[in-house]
C-alpha cells in the first residue's frame, strides 16, 4: 500500500512518536523511509548562521535513520533542506512520490504561539498525512 513514507523531524520530542509510527509502517509495507529536516529561514535567530544549523539537521535525520536500521528498515533517505517548513515538506513529498507523510504535533505552549506545521501540511498536501500525537 505504501512504497514511500516521509517523516519530517525537527529533532524535538514531539516527533518521537511520529518517527516510531513511520518506522513501523515502513517495516510492515517494505517501504522506503524518507526523513527530512527543514532549516526554516524565517526563524533564524540573530547571530546564527545557516551553516550552524546544518549539523543539527544532519544529527536529527541520522537519528531517524539509525532507529530505522535498528528496526530492520534498511532503505532510508535522509535530507536536510532550507525553506519554510510546511512548503518544503509538501514540495519534497510531491517531488519524491511520497505515499504517506507521518508527522508529530506540537502539544506544548508553542502550538498557541505559532501556526502548526502539521496542520498546514495536512491542508496543503496532495498526499495523505498521518498526524501522531
Amino acid at each position: 500500500m505504501y512504497d514511500a513514507i516521509l517523516v519530517p523531524t525537527d529533532g524535538r520530542e514531539n516527533t518521537e512518536r511520529a518517527i516510531q509510527e513511520a518506522i513501523e509502517l515502513a517495516g510492515v509495507h517494505d517501504a522506503t523511509l524518507h526523513t527530512l529536516y527543514v532549516i526554516n529561514s524565517a526563524e533564524i535567530a540573530p547571530g546564527i548562521d545557516f551553516d550552524d544549523l546544518e549539523p543539527i539537521g544532519e544529527e536529527a535525520v541520522e537519528y531517524v535513520a539509525n532507529r530505522a536500521a535498528e528496526a530492520g528498515v534498511d532503505d532510508v533517505r535522509t535530507t536536510v533542506q532550507h525553506g519554510l517548513r510546511h512548503d518544503t515538506i509538501v514540495e519534497y513529498a510531491n517531488r519524491h512520490d511520497i505515499d504517506l507523510i507521518v508527522m508529530g504535533r506540537n502539544r506544548g505552549l508553542e502550538r498557541f504561539l505559532r501556526k502548526s506545521v502539521s496542520d498546514q501540511v495536512s491542508r496543503e498536501a496532495s498526499n495523505p498525512v498521518l498526524i501522531v500525537e
